[in-house]
């Protein structure tokens, strides 16, 4: 069940998200139609409006359509895992590349359909328009860099707190939860300090609006960095306290520790959607607009233009997005490259589950030792380490938590540890009984079958092997 509730949330946040990013309405805008620079009267001819009446009708059809099917799979998560999570790749690439698909192909149509009309706007621009005195304004360009050290450093500052320190120390899982947060932390400074230090780009001959868009930009970006960077500090300092106060991080403390990781997601999208529609608000006032039909370089859906120096630029259907300059060299090779480890990435996930859900136990019961292996995971105790060994019907009644290992809601694998029993190694099928438990000095081994009689016969044998110590 938590599987299903953690990958619904996903497909629906993703899909919500795709459609405000790039499904929703596509007006007339800054000369522009769909990242098209276009005359106001060819926008109203027959056949554009058409071709925009058709995009809306496929762009509501694919979401529509992707929103059910994203549901759809999430119920697989009932049966096993690994046929979810292939299913859910193969979505997520027909869902990505389809969303992109429609925008991108639309746009070169509308393309085509300009340049066999004639419907140029002016010269192809080589270059990028400047502004000198918008690139000299910086008043008011939102928080500086400076104020990341304060998330930064509020995360750090968790470590001055002596329960934390006994607690990373004596069981380490929270190391996981505070070094990712600090790294988050990091990374939002980095691209803050990347975007504070792009060029000022030219919208108007009226430097009055240059200053007023580019202001707007940096302040939003700013804020919702460093907001964003915050919450992530408060989500960290919730697992502190946990550590701290009750030397335990269980379900709760996940669960308050995800929603506040979550919270930079709707800043970001809030601040996006809200910086793209003052923008146009800015830009329709604007009584001198500069037009600069430079779409022979988006002609194919990306930024590609060899007489450029920049790297990144805004980008043409997405405002608040970046786009890498193709041209560039080395620009194809690590998209592909990027794209590749992705497709890897997802691959190999797909492998391990399978084998995870599909491979089974090994169980080793000898004189010389007692090994129970299964998945990534194996675990080996000498006879004469046994201090007890137990048949239960039941785990223990307690709050386990996987420290590093598998839980897919069929079997608990690796390591684990109980608030009250402490840490213990688990190879289990939930819904199989009964199981054995083997106390050691260091902790507890629980291990079943799913065929309770074979349960049953590794009992007698644990017993025979551990006879007289």
């Amino acid at each position: 069940m938590l599987l299903f509730i953690i990958f619904l949330f996903c497909d629906l946040l993703m899909v919500g998200v795709f459609f405000a990013v790039y499904g929703g309405k596509r007006p007339y805008a800054e000369g522009m139609l769909l990242g098209v620079h276009l005359p106001r009267e060819a926008a109203d001819q027959a056949e554009v409006v058409a071709l925009m009446d058709t995009f809306r009708r496929r762009t509501r059809r694919f979401y529509l359509v992707n929103l059910i099917l994203g549901v759809a799979v999430c119920l697989v998560t009932f049966w096993r895992f690994s046929p979810f999570l292939i299913l859910w790749c193969l979505w997520l690439v027909e869902f990505v590349i389809g969303a992109q698909w429609l925008l991108l192909g639309t746009h070169r149509t509308l393309y085509d359909l300009k340049m066999a009309r004639g419907w140029v706007v002016g010269e192809p621009a080589t270059f990028a328009a400047a502004d000198t005195r918008a690139s000299a304004q910086r008043r008011g360009q939102g928080p500086g860099l400076v104020w990341h050290l304060l998330p930064c450093g509020l995360i750090l500052t968790t470590l001055l707190l002596p329960g934390v320190r006994d607690f990373l120390l004596t069981q380490g899982s929270g190391w996981g939860l505070l070094g990712s947060g600090l790294a988050i932390s990091l990374t939002l400074w980095a691209l803050h300090a990347v975007l504070s230090r792009r060029g000022n780009k030219v919208y108007s001959q009226d430097t009055a609006v240059n200053q007023a868009v580019n202001r707007l930009e940096r302040q939003v970006w700013g804020w919702t960095l460093l907001l964003s960077s915050l919450f992530n500090a408060a989500a960290c300092w919730s697992a502190a306290w946990w550590m701290a106060r009750a030397h335990w991080v269980g379900h709760t403390a996940y669960g308050i520790y995800l929603v506040l990781e979550l919270l930079p997601a709707a800043i970001f999208l809030t601040g996006m959607l809200g910086m793209a529609r003052r923008r146009r608000q800015i830009l329709a006032a604007d009584p001198a607009p500069l037009v600069v039909d430079d779409d022979v370089y988006w002609r194919k859906g990306w930024y590609e233009n060899p007489n450029d120096p920049r790297w990144l630029v805004q980008d043409r259907l997405v405002p608040y997005n970046y786009s890498m300059n193709m041209a560039k060299p080395g620009a194809w090779g690590g998209t592909i490259a990027l794209l590749a480890g992705v497709g890897i990435l997802l691959v190999g996930l797909c492998v391990l589950f399978l084998w995870a859900d599909f491979g089974g136990s090994s169980v080793s019961i000898t004189s010389e030792r007692v090994a129970v292996s299964a998945f990534l995971y194996d675990t080996e105790v000498a006879p004469q380490d046994i201090q007890s060994v137990t048949l239960l019907e039941a785990l223990p009644e307690d709050d386990y938590v996987r420290t590093n290992g598998l839980d897919d809601g069929r079997r608990l694998i690796g390591h684990f540890r109980g608030r009250e029993t402490g840490p213990c190694e688990m190879y289990l099928y939930t819904a199989a009984s009964p199981l054995l438990a083997v106390e050691t000095g260091e902790g507890t081994l629980y291990f079943n079958s799913q065929d309770p009689a074979q349960t049953q016969t590794w009992y007698a044998d644990l017993l025979a092997v551990t006879a007289g110590m």
